[in-house]
Order: structure tokens, then C-alpha cells, then sequence
């Protein structure tokens, strides 16, 4: 059985960039495009005593790995996704995105039916979550495990790196926050990343923060597969499936670092301030 052995890499604080004109454009013209039916649950309001985190976390593929030279365990179909784990939620999952085509190639003089909607059966209540009065845009300051912009990343440079080199190939990479809980209240994150086929990918499974039983480390736990996949005349096909697992204690403010012989993963967990809700007085 392959143990993943810890190390930790520490690098220069990096500063956080300002939001980028891309996220602004992506609001501003999101008044033009049609909501999908996929919606943001709602989020509970944060308690006093949780305390949030910051968490980005890039997994990668070694690519001069001895696959078909190691032993690996056997058990990996008894690593499945747990039942409570969820994706992280985007901004892009309540756009339409093939009505973008639509906003960038308008038609000039196209003709507008302003009794659609009067026509529509789905408009108003009872119908397409696109039309539900309690639809919402996802709060990057306030909801939890909803991805962050790239302006908010700090392993851009890092990825870039990684991809550039031949080495190296990057299989996943995300950044958000989230209220960190002990493990019997955590809450899995699946992941999926790599190269795709028939509905599968390379990278599958789940990663898992809490709090150690102290509660003053932060743990990573990832539950991971990875699948080796053949490329055959007419389609691809898993070879091998090779688990990808353990546990790591973090200090936050830190670059973690966790290396396995088929996959290396860098994370980073820093303490976020909840802020407070913004009331607007009337006079």
C-alpha cells in the first residue's frame, strides 16, 4: 500500500489582487442572458462561534511516474464518494452559456416578442427556477463553498508553472471559503479533473477540510482516484484505478505540500473574516 508522505513548502506571503475587469464584464452582461435551471441552495446565515478559511488547492499529475512499476493497493473501488459530498458551486452554473452567442453576435433590427413572457408557462411561480422570484447571484464574500475568481487565486503563476514544465500536468485546481467543523460535521468536496472520458475523468473522488480534535490545525483528507487510462484504435479505457489518500495536519498562513508517486498536491489555508451584513439607513 502507497502512503502519501508529507512535506511542507514555505514561500513568500502573496498579497491578494484586486478583482479583475474580466469578473465585472461577467456581471454587467449577465442582465442580457438567460438564467440556467441550475440554482445556489440556500445559504444559512454564519454563527457567531464558525470560523472560515480560505482554501485553494492544486492537484497535479507526474508525468515521469513508474505507473505499471509499483504495487498498488487493491482496494480502490472501496473508495467511493461519500454520500454528503458537493461540488463547489460557480457563477458560471446559473448562466446560460449558449445565449452568450446571442450577446455577442446580436442580430440588428431582430423583431422581440414582448408577449413571450406573458406566454411563457414557466414564467412566475411554480415553474423554471430561471423565473423564481428567490433566485440570487452567489455571494463570494458570504457563501460557502462557492469558487472564487481567478483574481482571488494565488496559484496562477504556480499552475502556470506546472503546466509549462513536461514533468508536470495540473488535474485540478480551485480556491474558496468555507466555515471549517470537525470531521463528523464536515462537509467532502468531490472533485473531479484531468482528462475526460466516456462520462469518467483522470482525477475522481473527494477532499475534506476540518479541524483536528484540538481544533488548532486545520486537516486536509483527501479520498482520491486516480484512473490510468489506455488509448485504444477506437475509444479510451481505465487500465488501472490507483488510490490516492491519507491525512495532513496544516498550520494556516502556509503552502502545504503532499507528494504521492502518482500525484502531488499544494494547498493553502489562511483564516477569513465573515464579514458583517451591510444595513442601509433611510432618512
Amino acid at each position: 500500500m502507497q502512503f502519501i508522505t508529507p512535506l511542507k513548502i514555505r514561500l513568500p506571503k502573496v498579497t491578494l489582487l484586486s478583482a479583475r475587469p474580466l469578473a465585472a464584464l461577467q456581471i454587467l452582461v449577465f442582465g442580457t442572458v438567460t438564467l440556467l435551471s441550475a440554482q445556489l441552495p440556500a445559504q444559512p446565515p454564519a454563527q457567531s462561534s464558525e470560523r472560515w478559511y480560505q482554501i485553494e488547492v492544486t492537484v497535479f499529475f507526474h508525468e515521469n511516474s513508474t505507473l505499471n512499476e509499483e504495487n498498488w493497493a487493491t482496494d480502490a473501488a472501496s473508495l467511493r464518494i461519500p454520500d454528503n459530498a458537493q461540488p463547489l458551486h460557480s457563477l458560471m452554473d446559473v448562466l446560460d452559456l449558449p445565449d452568450w452567442d446571442a450577446v455577442a453576435n446580436p442580430v440588428a433590427d431582430a423583431p422581440v416578442d414582448l408577449g413571450a413572457a406573458d406566454n411563457n408557462p414557466r414564467s412566475g411561480s411554480g415553474g423554471d427556477p430561471a423565473f423564481d422570484s428567490n433566485f440570487r447571484l452567489p455571494d463570494f464574500d458570504r457563501d460557502a463553498f462557492v469558487a472564487l475568481p481567478p483574481s482571488l487565486h494565488n496559484f496562477n503563476d504556480s499552475n502556470r508553472a506546472l503546466n509549462n514544465s513536461s514533468a508536470y500536468r495540473v488535474l485540478y485546481h480551485n480556491a474558496w471559503r468555507q466555515p471549517v467543523l470537525q470531521a463528523s460535521r464536515a462537509t467532502p468536496i468531490k472533485i473531479t479533473g484531468g482528462r475526460e472520458f466516456d462520462e469518467r475523468f483522470e482525477l475522481e473522488g473527494s477532499l475534506t477540510i476540518h479541524f483536528n480534535s484540538r481544533e488548532d490545525r486545520v486537516v486536509l483528507t483527501p479520498a482520491l482516484l486516480f484512473n490510468q487510462v489506455s488509448d485504444g484504435p477506437s475509444n479510451s479505457s481505465i487500465v488501472q484505478t490507483i488510490p490516492v489518500r491519507g491525512s495532513r495536519e496544516m498550520r494556516s498562513n502556509e503552502f502545504h505540500y503532499i507528494d504521492h508517486p502518482v500525484v502531488g498536491i499544494v494547498v493553502q489555508v489562511f483564516p477569513y473574516q465573515f464579514p458583517e451584513t451591510a444595513t442601509v439607513r433611510i432618512r
